[in-house]
């Protein structure tokens, strides 16, 4: 009893300042880190869907590392390595092993947490993962046998682990990596072909400073406004979508608004599903845009989008796309933007159903309702700037085209008398009917009025 009272004294003897002062000394300045974070998923987001955002098969970086579901890749990750040096057999390990360790202190300052590995088990997770990645691709591209992806369920799903938010490591290393084992030092289009998928166009480059490998598929992903310098014209006054973000479309609607003695323009936050909108009389069509799913147009009423396919693998990719927009509070939501169009477009089922009999969605998932469900979740937790966002310009053409009543009528007149063949028909007869009464009715009167 004395000795455990002595040791609690010695504690309580320690003053708090010393311990502040010496954890403050082991915490690293904000202006130590690099200008990105390898972040995780918050809680309150990833508890309710783990299996969207934690790895199934492979751990990449130091997060899901040592998980006893994930041991056996372990395994596997060596022997990849032996075949990764065996593509360039004149440079040894320890070339790669001094490379790596040059990056071990600017890697660790890539996560935003404390890393509780040494030197040696730091260097030997960065080196076997970006190994494991850069043997895969190589592989894949020309096609070699992988005993792990000739599985069935292999490749999909060792993909959908290395686009995980939580699963990656610096870009950087896996550049190093590349370029030693290549002799390509500096030559990233090298490495960009390399990892690239076949349905990226070869004209979307990836652009500036990469931060990791789900980075580098998200921007293929998401062009970015850059790329986008078409123009919108509206009732004769040209708008550039380029400088969309200093509100031309809401000046503009709002000088029109007060010229009618209407309500100044609001920003929107959501349009009318696709149901609603197919009942005010707009049209909606797949656009043949392979590569670039932002491509929508809306003309005349009719607004065309591009397919976007969505399966088991594709559903997490999306949602780790999202997951890390989310996390860089530097980067335009335009992601979010495009989920904000598709949430506002699909509140049921029928929306669903319209989407799909266009081609506009390619569903793979279980049903309708878990489609809708799955576009609920991408938009959770997300913020996004009404008037500023990257479709800013298609809600407010949506609302100018729905406040025509000329278009609901026109609507409900197609919808109601012209759906069909037979009622088209019946339509037309009593028309010709009507028009063979009014005639009767001009002969009949002729006479009395020639006398």
């Amino acid at each position: 009893m004395e000795k455990v009272k002595e040791s609690e004294a010695i504690e309580i003897d320690i003053p708090l300042e010393t311990s502040l002062k010496k954890k403050l000394q082991q915490t690293p300045r904000w202006e130590t880190f690099e200008p990105f974070a390898l972040s995780r998923v918050p809680y309150i987001i990833r508890e309710n869907n783990k299996e969207l955002y934690e790895p199934k098969v492979v751990s990449i970086g130091p997060y899901h590392r040592g998980k006893e579901s994930l041991r056996a890749m372990e395994e596997h990750k060596p022997r990849c390595l032996i075949d990764f040096l065996g593509r360039n057999p004149e440079i040894q390990i320890e070339v790669y092993v001094e490379e790596v360790k040059k990056l071990e202190a600017r890697a660790r300052r890539c996560y935003c947490e404390t890393i509780n590995l040494n030197t040696n088990e730091f260097v030997e997770m960065l080196l076997l993962d970006g190994c494991f990645i850069l043997d895969l691709f190589f592989k894949v591209r020309a096609r070699e046998p992988h005993t792990l992806l000739d599985v069935g369920w292999g490749a999909k799903t060792i993909i959908a682990d290395l686009l995980l938010l939580e699963n990656q490591i610096p870009f950087f290393v896996v550049e190093k990596l590349h370029a030693i084992v290549t002799h390509y030092e500096g030559d990233r289009d090298s490495l960009l072909y390399l990892l690239q998928p076949s349905s990226v166009s070869p004209d979307l480059p990836a652009k500036g400073n990469i931060y990791h490998l789900l980075h580098l598929y998200y921007q293929w992903f998401v062009p970015g406004r850059t790329s986008k310098q078409r123009s919108r014209r509206y009732s004769g006054i040209l708008i550039s979508t380029e400088h969309s973000r200093s509100n031309p479309i809401v000046s503009w609607l709002n000088s029109r608004s007060s010229r009618s003695n209407k309500k100044p323009y609001k920003p929107m936050r959501a349009i009318p599903c696709a149901t609603e909108l197919r009942e005010a009389g707009v049209i909606f069509k797949r656009k043949e845009s392979p590569s670039d799913v932002f491509d929508i147009t809306f003309e005349n009423g009719v607004m065309e989008i591009p397919m976007l396919p969505i399966d088991s693998i594709r559903r997490i990719i999306y949602m780790n796309f999202a997951a890390f927009e989310r996390s860089n509070s530097a980067m335009e939501h335009d992601l979010m933007s495009y989920v904000a169009l598709m949430d506002s477009l699909i509140n049921s089922n029928r929306d669903v159903i319209i989407l799909q009999q266009c081609g506009i969605i390619n569903n793979m998932l279980l049903n309708e309702e878990e489609l809708a469900v799955f576009f609920n979740q991408l938009g959770d937790w997300s913020t996004l700037d009404s008037d500023k966002h990257y479709f800013a310009w298609l809600f407010a053409e949506v609302e100018l085209y729905c406040d025509s009543r000329w278009h609901k009528y026109r609507a409900k007149l197609m919808r109601d008398y012209f759906n069909n063949p037979w009622s088209a028909l019946s339509v037309i007869a009593a028309v010709i009917l009507l028009i063979f009464a009014a005639v009767q009715a001009v002969y009949s009167m002729y006479p009395y009025v020639h006398h």
